[in-house]
């Protein structure tokens, strides 16, 4: 049964309904999916496993469930514009598809999306691979006052390293968003946001680094040494005081050959006079002040926790809700 299926759709995404028709029941495509066979795209579509993921199937996915006469926004757009779903979500669940109709319209109500209506100018919307879709900056500034605060960062970090995007021209969309909740967030996000970040983890451990009182640190720091070459290339620190933060996830730093490496490595850097604070995933989400502590130590300087630290639950909830 799973080649018969696999023949069935080839590369092309589908949804349940469109497994049912080819004889495939709910259960056994859950078992597909456990099995590797096929993975899960969107919320409510999926496709054959080892499909390469493009621009084109991502939005042929969304074609698949969007309502007509909606606009793909949020997330959903997003992730049609190149950014990982785990940048969106510190859990790295994946959101349901979120659609966005104009004022006074009925918001779409099917059960594969999230639909609500707001302000919509013909300047916010561009057809991408044929849907119609929010533009980088209408989307990065919905992101910026909606999500929570580390997951937006994550995101705005990648979407500003989009071609033409630019800080000025997201705020030119918030400035119409006055009196909407979550602007004031988004202006202060804007301004942090940094295309240099490398992964959802390192632009969130920069934002608590700013949520904790201490100086934003600057992504991605290459460090010479005297004939100057390139030594090392730092995940974020500051570059006049000398001390780095270096995110260790779980990928590319286990092994002991990895860990061997990354040692030498950060001997040789410290020879030129760098200080370095190792953190991790763990370290970054938790409530705890341990990576707090760890740069008080490094940087010398006292922690003045704001009221966005995730100490105070300030990294869960989102700025707002409405449109």
């Amino acid at each position: 049964m799973p080649q018969a299926f696999v023949t069935s759709f080839g590369c092309r995404p589908f949804t349940q309904r469109d497994a049912e028709k080819v004889g495939v029941s709910r259960d056994e495509l859950r078992l597909l999916v456990a099995a590797g066979t096929v993975r899960r795209l969107l919320r409510g579509v999926y496709v054959v496993a080892g499909v390469k993921e493009t621009l084109e199937l991502r939005a042929e996915a969304v074609a698949k469930v969007v309502p007509r006469g909606n606009v793909v926004c949020g997330r959903t757009a997003a992730w049609l514009w190149g950014v990982d779903a785990l940048a969106m979500s510190s859990t790295g669940a994946i959101p349901p598809i979120e659609v966005m109709g104009p004022p006074g319209s009925a918001r779409s109500r099917r059960a594969d999306t999230s639909g609500r209506t707001g302000p919509l100018l013909e300047s916010d919307v561009v057809e991408l691979s044929g849907i119609w879709v929010t533009t980088p900056a209408r989307t990065a500034a919905d992101l910026a006052r909606l999500l929570p605060r580390p997951d937006a960062l994550a995101s705005l970090d990648v979407l500003m390293g989009l071609p033409e995007m630019s800080r000025e021209l997201v705020a030119g969309v918030l400035a119409r968003f006055v009196r909407y909740r979550g602007v004031i967030q988004a202006r202060e996000l804007v301004d942090l946001a940094d295309r240099r970040a490398e992964s959802p983890q390192e632009s969130r451990a920069r934002l608590r680094c700013v949520d904790a009182g201490f100086p934003c640190p600057e992504p991605q720091i290459d460090v010479f040494d005297e004939t100057g070459d390139l030594l090392a290339r730092l995940d974020m620190g500051w570059r006049e005081l000398l001390k780095a933060m270096e995110f260790d996830g779980d990928e590319g730093h286990s092994s002991p050959a990895q860990k061997a490496h990354d040692l030498a490595r950060r001997e040789r850097v410290e020879r030129r006079g760098w200080g370095f604070a190792i953190v991790t995933t763990e370290h970054v989400l938790s409530r705890s002040l341990a990576f707090e502590h760890g740069l008080e130590e490094l940087l010398e300087m006292e922690m003045r926790l704001t009221r966005h630290h995730p100490r105070f639950g300030g990294w869960d909830r989102p700025a707002g809700r409405s449109a």
